[in-house]
């Protein structure tokens, strides 16, 4: 069989995975399990792409490379913790942290750009990740308190040398001095995590670039200039490492190896044991919905337990119950969940699957695939429900929610 390059990462719980590998098996897709992420694999069939999957329609994978899957795994903050990722978009990394703190965790994406945070925020709300939210700051002054955060991912913008197999131009955009104004904002950058970091927090810098004035000169100003205190790594045997350069043992270099992996940089670092903690002061965000009116909804109210879903003007948002410790002068925003309509009515978005008190139409084996492909394409079914939504799923896993017009099944995101 032909080995392709293509990477990808499942994004639900074990008892929901198996029954995603099996609607993938169907769809003709074949792959590899990876060790240095239990998530995470690489794809042998493909019949046709992975990105027109239902599997990924839905969100329970997500396409990435598997170089960029290290700097979460290098990071790998507790069960439960609060991590920032300093330059979010698309939301990878965002993403693949949102699912090693777990629900009772928080991560916050921010993207200084809107229209990468408006892909942020789509590919968060797509994967479901309600413990997730995202705020729109240039990382070197995001305004978050000194000592807010225990975990960071930075990941700054960079020359991108380790992606010259899809970007063959790249080291010629990026050559001689054009990369001093890159290596000059990660600087800022580093200066402000280390602000942002509790004592004894954590940091990963992670670069996709070989260049060395962006990735062993960096951790050497973070060391000598910060403060910071060098982790040393562990050795991955599913990666080809080289050895880093300027004497800077324990941080992942990888060179691009066409068909295999793309390049990247990865250091793990520690703020020692003295500064500032920020003090935290819980306080409500927007309107928040009562536990009846959730149920009314059709969600099961034992996400209540996670944090609230509260009305912001005119849309609805999950708020992660540690996001209540955000200073209330900071700009973010939760998932996103649904719209309030002219009427006051509230319309959720047919991706919310927190399954609730509704009737669940149930499609099963590859017949049922191509039902929902049919859905998803345009097309309606008769019914006979009552209700203006109902949950759809495939072999028992809740995809989403159609709603009901005429006595019609349809699928509608407007």
């Amino acid at each position: 069989m032909k080995q392709y390059k293509r990477s990808f990462r499942f994004v639900c719980n074990e008892q929901e995975r198996k029954i995603i590998e099996e609607m993938l098996l169907l769809q003709g897709f074949t792959w590899d399990n990876e060790d240095f992420f239990s998530y995470s694999c690489r794809l042998i069939d493909e019949p046709f792409s992975l990105g027109s999957s239902l599997a990924c329609f839905f969100g329970f994978i997500y396409i990435q490379d598997r170089a960029s899957m290290l700097p979460p795994v290098a990071l790998m903050p507790e069960k439960g913790s609060f991590v920032l990722d300093m330059c979010a978009s698309p939301g990878s990394k965002t993403g693949q942290l949102a699912q090693i703190v777990g629900e009772n965790g928080f991560v916050m994406g921010n993207e200084v750009s809107p229209q990468r945070l408006a892909t942020l925020r789509r590919n968060l709300q797509q994967m479901g990740l309600f413990q997730t939210a995202s705020c729109c700051f240039e990382g070197q002054h995001i305004a978050l308190p000194s000592g807010y955060c225990d975990f960071i991912q930075l990941d700054p913008p960079c020359s991108g040398w380790g992606t010259i197999e899809k970007n063959p131009k790249v080291m010629e955009m990026w050559k001689d001095d054009k990369t001093i104004p890159l290596v000059k904002l990660q600087k800022e950058l580093l200066k402000n995590a280390e602000r942002l970091l509790k004592p004894n927090g954590v940091i990963v810098y992670s670069t996709c670039t070989t260049n060395i004035e962006e990735n062993e000169e960096q951790v050497r100003f973070a060391i000598e200039e910060l403060g910071l205190e060098l982790e040393k790594l562990p050795e991955l045997h599913e990666f080809v490492m080289d050895t880093p350069l300027l004497g800077i043992d324990g941080v992942w270099r990888l060179s691009p190896r066409i068909g295999d992996t793309q390049g990247f940089f990865v250091a793990r670092l520690r703020k020692k044991n003295n500064g500032e903690i920020y003090e935290v002061n819980p306080h409500n965000w927007g309107e928040i919905l009562s536990a009846k009116y959730v149920e009314e909804l059709g969600i099961d109210t034992k996400y209540l337990m996670y944090g609230d879903i509260a009305v912001f003007k005119e849309s609805i948002h999950f708020v992660p119950n540690q996001a209540k410790n955000i200073p209330e002068n900071f700009a973010w925003q939760g998932m996103y969940m649904g719209k309030v309509g002219k009427s006051k009515e509230i319309q959720l978005n047919p991706r919310v699957r927190m399954a609730g008190n509704l009737p669940i139409i149930h499609f099963e084996g590859k017949d049922g695939l191509e039902k929902i492909k049919g859905l998803l394409s345009g097309q309606s079914f008769n019914c006979e429900y009552k209700e203006k939504n109902v949950l759809m799923a495939w072999n028992g896993l809740i995809l989403g929610r159609l709603k009901v017009k005429n006595k019609r099944l349809i699928w509608s995101e407007r």
